[in-house]
């Protein structure tokens, strides 16, 4: 099975075609063992202006053609949608698309894109957020608490001395070494200030660490916090199998009085079913963080694809 991941360089999307893209090799691998090794490869349109989108063929491509196209990132829609029909592959967009579904073989997108439909398409599958390349890692010995810190967003605020006393507390009912990093959206300060006042927690600003860096330390967390507004981490943190726990952001000024984002509904779904525990909750319940159902989202979506696409493993 050959992969093209139609990329416009963005992490955030890149993380979910890989993913997915993992996952349907290593599924692909165990079902048909004797089957040639699956391949992907990564097709960067991010230059292409709009006209080159809409006539692109994989012009200058050296890979070998293409069984399965994947995209996501509104910009990748047309390039995709142009190359799959060129090459006679599936088509398939990892989130809700800004073209019409129909275009596409599979949209498969976060439950909370497709809030309030009353009838989905046949050719969408819903998933417990977005995908990523996660997994859990049992035979990894389990011997830190992990913190993940964002910063101010369009749905949240920042209210540092919230967030100190959060975290300090945190540190108090700690029994494993603590292990935080920031994101490129935390206020530059805020470092300064959580190393006088938690000397205990080590501290790796985003700036220093590595691709990897995430990755490894989820598979190492006996637990894991993650700051409200780091949607995105919270799913790659259950997507590890290990306990979660939300620090709580206060809500954006503009979105006071407002109805909750799909974001917001679908952290809201998680706190409901018990996937995370807030704060609040954690610190009513005796201070105990519990695993909740685990994610292994990919590869439920691999194997969906696997199922109504037999043609991929032939």
């Amino acid at each position: 099975m050959v992969i093209y991941i139609i990329s416009d360089g963005k992490k955030g999307h890149l993380t979910q075609t890989r993913g997915l893209a993992r996952a349907l090799m290593a599924r692909a691998a165990e079902l048909c063992p004797e089957a040639p090794p699956s391949s992907c490869h990564e097709v960067d349109v991010s230059r292409l202006s709009l006209p080159a989108k809409f006539f692109y063929h994989g012009q200058g491509l050296s890979y070998p053609p293409a069984d399965l196209v994947l995209c996501a990132g509104h910009g990748t829609h047309l390039p995709a949608i142009r190359l799959a029909q060129r090459m006679h592959a599936p088509c398939m967009v990892c989130m809700k698309p800004s073209l019409p579904l129909r275009l596409f073989s599979l949209v498969i997108a976060p439950q909370h894109d497709f809030a309030g439909c009353d009838e989905l398409p046949p050719h969408v599958f819903l998933t417990n957020g977005a995908l990523n390349s996660i997994t859990p890692h049992p035979e990894v010995e389990k011997k830190e608490t992990l913190l993940l810190i964002g910063g101010p967003s369009k749905e949240f605020g920042w209210d540092a001395d919230r967030l100190l006393t959060q975290i300090s507390t945190i540190t108090r009912y700690s029994t494993r070494h603590m292990v935080l990093t920031t994101s490129r959206r935390t206020p530059a300060d805020f470092v300064q200030r959580l190393t006088a006042e938690c000397p205990s927690i080590r501290i790796e600003p985003v700036e220093s660490t590595g691709p990897t860096w995430v990755a490894d330390h989820l598979a190492a967390a006996e637990e894991v916090w993650v700051t409200q507004d780091s949607v995105s981490m919270v799913y790659e943190a259950l997507s590890s199998g290990a306990p979660v726990g939300i620090i709580e952001m206060p809500t954006h000024p503009k979105r006071v009085g407002k109805a909750p984002s799909r974001v917001a509904r679908g952290l809201s779904q998680l706190v409901e079913h018990a996937y995370v525990t807030t704060f609040t909750n954690w610190a009513k319940n005796e201070h105990t963080l519990t695993a909740g159902p685990p994610l292994h989202e990919a590869d439920r979506a691999a194997a969906y694809i696997l199922t109504h696409f037999p043609q991929l493993l032939s």
